[in-house]
Parts: C-alpha cells; structure tokens; sequence
C-alpha cells in the first residue's frame, strides 16, 4: 500500500488545511466524470486518494497511522482506533456509485471511437470537408434497438422493479452506509430479454459503418483532434451513441514543408538569376476557386546565395485567431550541368575578368593534405 502521504502529495508536516486542499484539488482531477475515458483506472485512484483523505483529516487515525503506519490500520498494531469495516475503499464506492437510494445508475452510452484521417498539406491550408465511411456498432433495424424477437416483449426486471439498482447496506470505518448496486439479475439494464433478436442477439446493435460529414477546419497540425458528438458507437438498448474522434495525419508533401505556422518552399534560382537578380513567380499552397494554384512573386538580388531567404507575407497556416504565418522560400543556386562551347567561353572569360579561373591543374585533396603536415 503507498504512504497515505505520498498519495496526497503532501509532508507528514502538512496542515489540515493543506492536506484538505490537496484532497480536493486531486479530486477535481481524478474525479471519474472528468476521466470518462479511463474511467475504471479513474475510480481506482478517486478511492485511493479519498481513502488516504479519509485518514489523514481526523487528528486520531492520523496519529494512529503516523505511529504506526500501514500495520496499525490492519489492526496489527496499536489500538483504539478502528480502520476496519467495509475498507476504505468503500465510502468513496458509495461517493462514485451513489447513496441511500437517490443516484440512479449512469445510461450506458456507446463507447467512443477514434479514427485516423490523412490531410494533405493544401487541405490544412484552406480547410476542408470530409465524408467519411465509419465502422460502428449501429442499432439493429430487425428489434429497433430493444434486442427482442419482432413480436415479443421486453420484460421489466422484478427485482429492481426497472431501475437497474438494488439498495445494499455496507459497513465502512465512517459507519453504516446505505448504497445502490448494479441489480445482478438484469445486470443492471432494469429489463429481461426472454426471446432475444436473432440479428443482432439481443444487444440491440449490429456490426455496420456510419456516414460521418466531418469539417476539419485550417490550420491543424499533427495528431490534432476534431471530435464529432454522437457519431461513436450506438448505445445499448436505445441508449445515447458515443463520440467520433479524427486524429489528423498530415500527407508528406514533395515541394513544401511546414516550420509552426509559417510554410517553407525551395525555389530553385539559375546562376544567371543569382548572379544579375530577378522576379521570380512562386507556387503557393493557396487555390482559386477552380483549385488552381496561386502564384506569389519574390524578388533575388543581384549576388543572391543558395540559403537565402525571401518571405511572402499571410501566405502560411492559420493560429487559432485567424492570424496567418508566411511562406518562407529558401534559394538554391542551381549550376548548369551541360554548357555549350559558347556558354563555356563565356565563363572562362567571366573568369578571367573576375580573376576567379580556376587552377589548370586543380591540386587534389591528398596534395593539400600534405602541405598541411609538412608546409610547402
């Protein structure tokens, strides 16, 4: 069992004011309502904290267990104090599940499901609409969700009279508490099936997919969530679906790439561009109504580099207040690869004007290498 201490996160030094607003602030957290998607490991720890609270804020049990830790609460050790009973789980199964009759069991909703949707790059851009084919538990047509045989009846249990919930009395260190329990002959569903459907064998669900219109607006990133209410799984017997959850994957682009909100492209500049400069038209990543790209226009300077960078303003993705970033386009000087003799004659003399030619016989690697070690 851990320390009751650590499970608080408090000092054994604490103040009762301070283990109680620990207490509370780890209950908000933990709180099974608030944890609805893990709502069996939730519980688990709303108990444990509750458990821990429920010793640590009475000044005699905390004394006890500060004496004589873990064995005086088993009753092994000391005495006078009394930790045993229903265990201290219990008072906090009568918090979650409810007391004396007048909390009625949660409607079982459908389970909530998630599904993985590929964007490309322009769709994250401009947002967009996707029809998606969502495989689901869907009610079955056969029963209309009431998983009986057509013609025959669904029974209301008479053993919790169609609540779901029998009323138990359990004995807790705090006392005797009365509480609701599942009922264990509907299993909790207030009804009994004595012809179940066929189709879908009485749970009132069959196995099919769900026609989902789902708008997955601009500027979404990488494993972001869009959450459609109500297009999960079906509930049981007629109860609520669940939810839809798209998790956003973004298609690998070939010309741009996304830095945070701004977009980078690589635009090629030919040396005489580099060299003399010039306007440039570039793609970007916005359509026209017709879904043609629209240009944007840069402008290279004379003597530009390869890793410049020219910016075109609001042309990148958009911040959660509609804010654009930019398109970064990042020059890469391209070098001819086939010359004619002309264009080749040209260079030599630009080489020579510029006092840039190259050595007839370029030293090699290994040569430089050496002068290093001995010295010319």
């Amino acid at each position: 069992m851990k320390d009751l201490y650590e499970v608080l996160g408090v000092t054994r030094s604490a103040s009762a004011d301070e283990i109680k607003s620990a207490y509370r602030k780890l209950a908000r957290e933990k709180h099974p309502d608030v944890n609805a998607h893990r709502r069996q490991e939730a519980e688990a720890e709303f108990k444990e904290i509750g458990a821990a609270y429920g010793v640590l804020s009475d000044e005699a049990k905390r004394a006890h267990y500060d004496r004589y830790g873990e064995e005086g609460m088993n009753g092994s050790a000391g005495g006078g104090v009394n930790f045993s009973g229903g265990g201290l789980g219990d008072l906090f199964d009568v918090l979650i599940n409810g007391a004396a009759g007048n909390v009625r069991e949660q409607v079982r909703r459908g389970s909530d499901l998630r599904m993985n949707v590929k964007l490309t790059l322009e769709e994250i851009y401009a947002g967009v609409g996707k029809d998606l084919q969502v495989p689901t538990l869907l009610q079955c047509e056969t029963c209309s969700g009431n998983g009986a045989a057509p013609g025959t009846d669904v029974q209301t249990c008479v053993a919790c009279s169609g609540s779901g919930r029998q009323r138990e009395v359990r004995q807790t260190f705090f006392g005797q508490f009365a509480q609701e329990v599942p009922c264990a002959r509907c299993a909790g569903r207030g009804r009994i099936i004595e012809t179940p459907c066929q189709a879908c064998r009485g749970d009132g669900r069959v196995r099919g997919k769900r026609s989902v219109s789902v708008d997955f607006p601009a500027g979404l990133d990488e494993g972001d969530r869009v959450r459609i209410s109500g297009a999960g799984e079906d509930g049981e017997l007629g109860t609520p679906p669940g939810d839809l959850y798209c998790v956003v994957y973004v298609e690998e682009n070939r010309y741009f790439q996304r830095a945070e909100n701004d977009v980078v492209y690589i635009v090629s500049v030919s040396f005489p561009q580099a060299g003399l400069g010039d306007t440039l038209r570039v793609p970007t990543l916005e359509r026209d109504e017709n879904g043609e790209i629209l240009m944007g226009e840069i402008t290279v300077p004379a003597g530009t580099q390869t890793g410049s960078r020219f910016r075109i303003a609001d042309k990148g993705f958009p911040n959660r207040y509609g804010q654009r970033g930019d398109q970064i386009c990042i020059a890469r000087v391209t070098t001819p690869t086939k010359l004619t003799d002309r264009q080749k004659e040209l260079l030599r003399e630009f080489a020579e004007e510029s006092q840039e030619f190259p050595e007839e016989h370029p030293r090699g690697f290994f040569d430089k290498l050496k002068d290093v070690f001995i010295g010319d």
